[in-house]
């Protein structure tokens, strides 16, 4: 797979732009099947030679949801990048673009139309040829219903026009070079099996028929199974012959796992990791990049927590450095004010970039004391209106760094008065209480993208894809109109200064601290990984499509 090289500053201009006996059964709309048969020996093609072991990987996520619909935030591990693929795929790390199903990318029309040159000869996994209806089709689909245009792609694209062959045009009615990244990176799937399944949404799909490297082999709730698609254009350039994904309740029994050696790729929290993981054998290995910036979201549905005094005080009442210290073992730091990440500082405006977090209880109850908020019997605040306030804290049952991180804010919120109790739930449904505003207060990330220009916009523009929160402000969306219209990296800071004070000053969502990207991996069986010194792209086992891209580069050991 060849790379498309660009430099920092281009990024700024061209690209500031999750989770398995038996078979796959079809793609099964309620209780009907349909789908086609994978591949079989009779029209497989050859693959590469020099074939390693089957890659184990795993997650303390729970039991798998068989769920392989790329239209779904809940979709499995692999779904997008390994079996779907999009046009092109972004390295948040490295700002080098992989192409897919796409060779070429260029805007034309004034910037106003992003024409994408096709792959040709590419096969779905049923033996079917990829085309460019399949493109057209797939974002027909995003258009006919929007519930599945989960990055509201089409809220922003106007058309999507098979050119010829291999070239597909997507219009827009204003230059948008930032939004390429959400275009390119979209999951395509085949027209000849999708059509007749109605709305995307609404689709459990049990056997996906993809172009990407790997198949499903076989699903339980304990582990699923993918193999090497013979299919595959680049099929001679992989050399895993097999990928099985193994669930775990927690981050303690993956823990276990992977350092006993029955796990060769991983991404969780463990405290001291040098001396539990990697100084246990030679061949254990761990990088921590920075990753998501982790935030807490309050619903803004919420009447109470709508009162941006209620925010202030929630924010001034949180233990910044005892989160980063204590619950994440001083793998991190709090994040600026602005919640910008420390890989795109240069993009913090002046005023801003020296800003940093304290704690302050005496200041957070007297907010809340002029607001009229008073406390009751009971020590717990109260609004004028008479409400209590008393929230929970959503957070994935597992994830034990969170968990600690969560617990040591409801503790510092009870100082001033604010009641909190610590939610746990399986991972399917903290993301879909999130994605559908079912929470009070909430642990969360942030979409990782090549520059912080889509994270923000994903999190605070009225049509972006992880707004948990529920923001919408015509300031805000003004703010990402005016970056996406310009090219002139000066006019770009303007505009992420105006996002920045929005952060600071209304604050939809708290920064917390960046997240690093937890990854483990051993080199006992391959080689290829990407660390510190071959920083290629993101290397988590949860990160997709990028995780994709990894395994392309991996060669077995002998």
């Amino acid at each position: 797979m060849k790379t498309v090289r660009v430099s920092s500053i281009a990024v700024s201009v061209l690209a500031m732009a999750a989770l398995l006996a038996g078979c796959g059964k079809g793609a099964t709309p309620s209780n009907n099947t349909a789908g086609a048969t994978g591949p079989t020996a009779a029209n497989a093609t050859s693959t590469s030679t020099e074939m390693g072991k089957p890659l184990v990987g795993g997650a303390p996520n729970g039991n798998w949801q068989e769920n392989f619909n790329p239209f779904s935030t809940a979709a499995l591990y692999g779904t997008n990048g390994l079996i779907y693929q999009p046009l092109f795929m972004f390295s948040t790390v490295s700002h080098d673009i992989y192409p897919a199903l796409g060779t070429k990318f260029e805007w034309i029309n004034h910037n106003k139309t992003l024409e994408v040159t096709l792959r040709q000869g590419v096969k779905w996994s049923d033996g079917q040829p990829f085309t460019a209806d399949d493109v057209v089709f797939t974002f027909d689909e995003l258009k006919k219903y929007p519930d599945a245009d989960t990055s509201g792609i089409m809220k922003v694209v106007t058309s999507v026009v098979k050119k010829s062959d291999n070239v597909v045009d997507f219009n827009f009615d204003a230059p948008n070079i930032p939004f390429q990244e959400y275009v390119l990176q979209a999951s395509i799937v085949p027209e000849h099996i999708w059509k007749s399944l109605g709305d995307p949404t609404k689709v459990n799909v049990t056997n996906p028929i993809g172009t990407g490297p790997y198949v499903l082999e076989s699903f339980t709730p304990q582990v699923f199974k993918l193999k090497l698609n013979p299919n595959f254009y680049d099929v001679k350039d992989y050399h895993v012959p097999e990928i099985d994904f193994n669930a775990y309740n927690s981050n303690q029994s993956a823990q276990l796992a992977l350092v006993s050696g029955q796990l060769d790729w991983a991404g969780m929290f463990i405290p001291d990791v040098q001396k539990v993981y990697a100084s246990k054998n030679p061949d254990f290995h761990y990088w921590f990049p920075p990753g998501s910036a982790i935030m807490l979201y309050p619903n803004l549905k919420n009447p109470i927590l709508s009162d941006l005094n209620v925010r202030k005080a929630i924010n001034l009442a949180i233990d910044r450095n005892q989160i980063a210290t204590q619950a994440e073992y001083g793998y991190v730091a709090p994040l600026n004010p602005t919640g910008v990440q420390p890989r795109d500082k240069d993009l913090i405006a002046p005023q801003y970039a020296n800003l940093t977090y304290h704690q302050d209880l005496a200041k957070a109850a007297q907010i809340l004391a002029n607001a009229g908020y008073k406390k009751g019997s009971d020590g717990i605040l109260v609004s004028p209106s008479g409400k209590k306030l008393s929230f929970t804290i959503q957070v994935v049952s597992g994830w034990s760094d969170w968990v600690q991180t969560c617990q040591l804010i409801a503790d510092d919120l009870a100082k001033i008065g604010i009641q909190v109790q610590v939610q746990q739930l399986q991972y399917g449904a903290y993301q879909s209480d999130l994605q559908n505003h079912n929470f009070d207060l909430a642990i969360g990330w942030t979409n990782t993208a090549a520059t912080s220009y889509k994270t923000f916009y994903d999190m605070l523009d009225s049509h972006g894809a992880w707004n948990p929160e529920g923001w919408s402000s015509p300031t805000t969306d003004a703010a990402f109109n005016l970056y996406k219209s310009t090219t002139d990296l000066n006019t770009q800071k303007q505009a992420m200064a105006t996002i920045e004070g929005v952060m600071i000053n209304q604050l939809p969502a708290m920064p917390l601290f960046y997240g690093e990207t937890w990854y483990e991996y051993s080199t006992k069986d391959y080689t290829g990984w990407p660390d510190a010194s071959h920083p290629y792209d993101s290397p988590a086992i949860f990160t997709w499509p990028s995780a994709a891209y990894v395994i392309s580069q991996l060669k077995p050991v002998h």
